[in-house]
């Protein structure tokens, strides 16, 4: 099963690189890390669980959505 992947697109460099810092705390609290991939202004999260043969879990179902709300919602000026 292909990752469940997320891309986001920001104004700078550093606004991507904030973007990462703000939500590394979700993945170490539930000890479940993506691959993150930056490129200039855009950051691609790709989520599988390794526990699970490298499926798509209800997990990384969830970090997604929060990580996404995060991104809807913050005012992208750091």
């Amino acid at each position: 099963m292909d990752p469940l992947k997320r891309k986001y697109s920001f104004s700078s460099f550093e606004e991507a690189i904030a973007f990462i810092d703000r939500v590394a705390p979700i993945f170490s609290r539930e000890n479940h890390h993506p691959l993150i991939t930056n490129f200039y202004n855009t950051v691609e999260f790709a989520y599988y669980t390794t526990s699970a043969n490298n499926s798509v879990t209800e997990l990384d179902h969830m970090i997604a959505n929060e990580v996404e709300a995060i991104y809807q919602t913050q005012d992208r000026q750091f």
